[in-house]
């Protein structure tokens, strides 16, 4: 049985690829859904950049994670944690002082364990315990904010950023949130409308991007956020 989107992120981590899943402990803990609201705007503070800036940190330390996993002879990711610690100590201050809203917070949460697994998995070696599956777009949607940080970083060190290019960023990573905003039942719905379509899988599924995702409140402020903080506005 397929498992939905939530209970692949608590119970196994994101993948190696979009057509695989495992069935190993996982990782990195799941925070907790709850109801969605948009971020207040509040004025930045000296102490508020600082919290920023360790997120910032955060983001871009994927490929700092790459490299330790794959140097790593052990399968317990203690970096992948303690950034996921990190991360949310950070978010969580920036909830205290009104400057986001928890269920935002959640959902920016969600979506950075799931960069993590994503990056974890597809560089640690020892961990071979993998079984197909026919329908998962949780990797892909992981993938995409991994190579979306990438990209914002090197738009926030050249000082310079095309309207195009982040109009692009902002559109993936809006289908990113819209995505990790899905109940989990609103997932399964989905795979089986996919399933009832191509009954026998004889035909591709529809890209990621392609995918007639509803953009909530909720989903556009995170995507905001991550674009804002990635390149440092």
């Amino acid at each position: 049985m397929d498992l939905s989107r939530r209970d692949f992120l608590k119970f196994f981590g994101i993948s190696v690829a979009s057509v695989m899943l495992t069935r190993c402990k996982s990782i990195l803990p799941t925070p907790t859904a709850t109801c969605y609201a948009p971020i207040a705007p509040t004025p930045v503070t000296p102490a508020a950049s600082s919290v920023r800036e360790r997120l910032r940190q955060c983001w871009f330390s994927f490929d700092d994670l790459a490299v330790s996993t794959r140097e790593s002879e052990s399968t317990e990711n203690t970096m992948g944690q303690q950034l996921f610690a990190d991360h949310r100590t950070a978010l969580d201050e920036m909830v205290a002082r009104g400057e986001l809203t928890a269920s935002v917070a959640d959902l920016v949460q969600e979506a950075y364990g799931a960069a993590l697994n994503h990056v974890y998995r597809s560089n640690n070696t020892m961990m071979t315990c993998y079984e197909p599956a026919r329908i998962d777009y949780a990797p892909t949607s992981a993938g995409i904010l991994v190579s979306q940080s990438a990209a914002l970083e090197q738009i926030a060190a050249g000082g310079t950023v095309d309207p195009s290019t982040l109009e692009t960023a902002r559109a993936a990573l809006e289908q990113d949130m819209a995505w990790y905003a899905l109940t989990e039942q609103e997932v399964d719905a989905l795979y089986e409308h996919l399933s009832q379509q191509n009954p026998n899988f004889d035909e591709p599924f529809p890209d990621f991007n392609a995918l007639p995702l509803d953009l909530t409140p909720d989903a556009r402020a995170a995507a905001q956020f991550i674009l804002d903080l990635l390149t440092g506005k």
